[in-house]
């Protein structure tokens, strides 16, 4: 495919941007799973992963470093290994609270950035 980006160089924040299905939650949180192609290879990317997600949020409150399984989780997010897969869970944010409301969308919050994206665009 053309602009894909594999596996091995997917980041974390490819996974969550590009990963999620809306209605996929369970036990409250979306899940995306990427599959490496052999066990080395996924130890390899959750390390990665680890990494970027502790730059962002800091240092995970629980850890799993076994030898069959790893872990790394905070309140909104986990980071799971285990064989030659990878997991990434976040927690759902359930926007659906607000987002259907009407006064959210009064008086068209979003014209102003739309006409400014307009604007670079010309």
């Amino acid at each position: 495919m053309a602009n894909s980006i594999s596996q091995h160089a997917a980041t974390l924040l490819d996974i969550i941007i590009d990963g999620f299905e809306k209605n996929e939650i369970l036990d409250g949180f979306h899940s995306r799973e990427l599959p490496m192609p052999d066990e080395p290879s996924a130890v390899r990317k959750f390390a990665e992963l680890e990494e970027e997600a502790r730059r962002w949020k800091g240092p995970p409150p629980r850890v799993l470093d076994g030898p069959a399984r790893r872990l790394a989780a905070w309140p909104d997010l986990e980071l799971r290994q285990a064989g030659r897969g990878v997991m990434v869970r976040a927690r759902a944010p359930r926007f659906s609270a607000w987002w259907h409301d009407a006064d959210t969308w009064r008086a068209d919050p979003m014209a102003a950035i739309f006409e400014w994206l307009d604007d670079e665009r010309r």
